[in-house]
């Protein structure tokens, strides 16, 4: 029951025992309940622990991460994010993130982007060439063995795709214990080897450590090849020291993993949701014949291909690969007017912003078109690469990887609905779907007539 407001408050104070009752992977819909129910503003009560405020407003997210970000550092989450990913630009905090994020910058210059475009274009080609028209693919797996090549090879120069199956289960091994790490208290059983999810953190961090360590060990030969990786090893602070071994691994995984992860869940979404809605999947290849032809894209095609980022866009509205974002005030500071007291957890929420009818009308709809032409929205009504400072550094190899990968693949083939059902969602670290995304591939001919399909009713909702 909400509690009364006191003089000043902006905030709805609330129990927050539901919090606790419906778990990590039920945050996301626990809060979309509670904001129709107290407003976009929600302080939670957890008595002894302090509070957590909801910031679920454009303004009071662009407070958080950009305007007062110095009076928060990363969140409870990310801070046990830490046992998975070590110390690495998602996870470190200042002095530490600012100079090591200086350094990796050059890596996502544009003209770096240009060379990157036709690695992502051909390995998307590559990819689809493989596929057996007929034949029915795990679309989720392919996407983040795709993903995970253009990265490796883009922003560390080898060819992982002999580790891929390994990498992936390891990733999805370690992301499957988050919703235990984020239980009160849990850091009081980190020592505890014997625990079940103990054990399969520690194995599936051993496997990614040990990969990393060895990319990391074939390239400390004194060749500069001009990936992020020789950046690393090449860097040297003010007393001339290089970063030290567990630090270069910790920022190599962490951009190799990051780096591919969310590209790989906005990517499945996206086909997702175009199986399902026959009239977007139309209109996008209208669109690719339109721009392209008979011939794949390239990197000078990304700025054409309009309808294929909003198809992309709209998928991250739906889905945001990180759909949620936390930080913990390391001072007293004031949010949409309301004092959020030093120790106090704030968290915006891409999933429940995305999906707010005040700026999205008819919010659960797949329209590619909201993201054409100008629009006043608040800027902060859309935000799938976080903001301020902490925006991910790889938006625009996300944003270039997205369109490319898109468009080759659409161009060649329709990866057509084979499950009726809804997969449904499973917030983890990102969200992924709760269950295989599975299609079967009908090739497609540039400029054939497509067939007029009436759109089927779309269920979004969590089942």
């Amino acid at each position: 029951m909400a509690s009364a407001r006191r003089p000043g408050d902006t905030a709805t104070a609330v129990s927050g025992l539901g919090i606790f009752l419906q778990g990590f992977a039920g945050l996301p819909f626990f809060l979309e309940r509670e904001t129709a129910k107290h407003g976009p503003f929600i302080r939670f009560r957890l008595g002894p622990l302090g509070s957590v405020f909801y910031c679920g407003t454009p303004e009071a997210a662009e407070e958080v991460l950009v305007t007062k970000a110095t009076a928060f550092v990363k969140g409870r989450g990310v801070r046990r994010l830490r046992r998975a990913l070590g110390t690495g630009l998602l996870t470190s905090e200042e002095p530490q993130h600012l100079p090591n994020r200086r350094l990796v910058q050059p890596a996502f210059h544009r003209k770096r982007l240009a060379e990157y475009g036709a690695v992502m274009a051909e390995r998307a080609r590559l990819r689809v060439l493989s596929w057996r028209p007929g034949s029915v693919v795990d679309v989720e797996r392919e996407m983040n063995a795709l993903a995970l090549e253009i990265v490796s090879e883009t922003l560390f120069g080898i060819d992982l795709r002999d580790r891929n199956d390994v990498i992936a289960s390891a990733l999805a091994e370690a992301m499957s214990t988050f919703p235990t790490l984020m239980i009160p208290f849990s850091e009081i059983a980190d020592d505890a080897g014997a625990l079940p999810h103990n054990k399969k953190l520690a194995r599936s961090t051993g496997t990614l450590f040990g990969i990393v360590e060895g990319i990391v060990r074939d390239h400390r030969d004194g060749v500069d090849r001009g990936d992020v990786l020789s950046m690393l090893l090449a860097s040297r602070d003010d007393a001339d020291r290089g970063m030290s071994e567990r630090q270069v691994r910790d920022e190599a995984l962490t951009i190799l993993l990051a780096g591919h992860e969310t590209t790989a869940n906005a990517l499945t979404w996206a086909f997702y949701l175009l199986q399902r809605n026959p009239r977007v999947e139309a209109a996008l290849h209208a669109h690719l014949d339109d721009v392209l032809g008979d011939r794949d894209p390239d990197f000078d095609d990304v700025p054409q291909l309009a309808y294929v980022r909003a198809v992309f866009a709209e998928a991250m509205r739906l889905y945001p690969p990180a759909w949620i974002t936390s930080r913990t005030a390391i001072a007293d500071v004031e949010i949409a007017g309301q004092l959020v007291p030093r120790g106090s957890q704030a968290i915006v929420s891409q999933y429940v912003m995305h999906r707010d009818a005040r700026y999205w009308p008819q919010p659960e709809r797949f329209d590619p078109t909201r993201f054409l032409g100008e629009t006043d929205r608040p800027k902060f009504a859309y935000f799938p690469f976080g903001g301020g400072t902490r925006l991910c550094i790889g938006e625009s190899f996300a944003w270039t990887e997205g369109v490319l990968a898109l468009a080759t693949i659409a161009r060649r083939v329709r990866l057509e609905r084979v499950d009726r059902g809804d997969v449904g969602m499973l917030p983890l670290v990102t969200l992924r779907p709760r269950d295989p995304v599975r299609a079967r591939v009908a090739a497609r001919e540039p400029g054939a007539p497509q067939r007029d399909r009436p759109e089927p009713a779309m269920p979004l909702r969590p089942s």
